[in-house]
């Protein structure tokens, strides 16, 4: 689908049909991202409607001629980054930055030699901590620098880099126990 002026004009002036093919063309993208940080299926939907509420209401900010799916997919990021922002119950998970920096060094050296189907390592990453997970997620796989990362969630360096540490360090030993199996 292209997103032509016409087509902007007419979820502007809130045409059922062009929000609806809007919102098939564009859910498939939402997903993607939503699934990455959350498992409950719920919750995942929340965000996708929320994401794409948020896409029509903003459809006047976006440029035609550039990528309309990478700026969908950005307001899906920044959706679930607001929603992890709204969950008080896990701030508390970002208190502990001073006493975990000396973590960095317990680091198993271990590299597994298996390969694993994309479903295999998502409810591998869903096994992470919520936090942990976050902030995994924006590294690795949404490519947000230390700084992006501190930025949107409100924490220190030493707070990134230990999550980010702490869950490469559980996906080994996950790897590892997995490949033990296989073989």
């Amino acid at each position: 689908m292209e997103i032509t002026d016409s087509l902007i004009k007419s979820i502007k002036d809130n045409d059922r049909k062009a929000i609806t093919e809007l919102y098939k063309e564009t859910f498939s993208v939402l997903m993607s991202v939503v699934v990455r940080y959350k498992q409950n299926t719920e919750d995942q939907m929340s965000l996708v409607n929320n994401s794409f509420l948020k896409i029509i209401s903003k459809i006047d900010q976006y440029k035609v001629g550039s990528s309309f799916f990478s700026w969908a997919k950005r307001i899906g990021q920044n959706e679930v980054i607001d929603d992890f922002r709204k969950e008080k119950k896990y701030k508390e998970l970002f208190q502990f930055e001073d006493e975990m920096s000396n973590y960095d060094n317990m680091e198993p050296e271990l590299e597994p030699d298996s390969k694993f189907e994309a479903e295999e390592l998502q409810a591998m990453l869903n096994m992470l901590p919520p936090a942990t997970k976050v902030v995994f997620n924006l590294y690795a796989i949404d490519g947000y620098k230390y700084a992006e990362i501190m930025d949107e969630l409100n924490i220190g360096y030493e707070t990134v880099k230990w999550h980010i540490k702490e869950a490469r360090k559980r996906l080994r030993v996950l790897v590892t126990e997995k490949s033990m199996t296989i073989k």
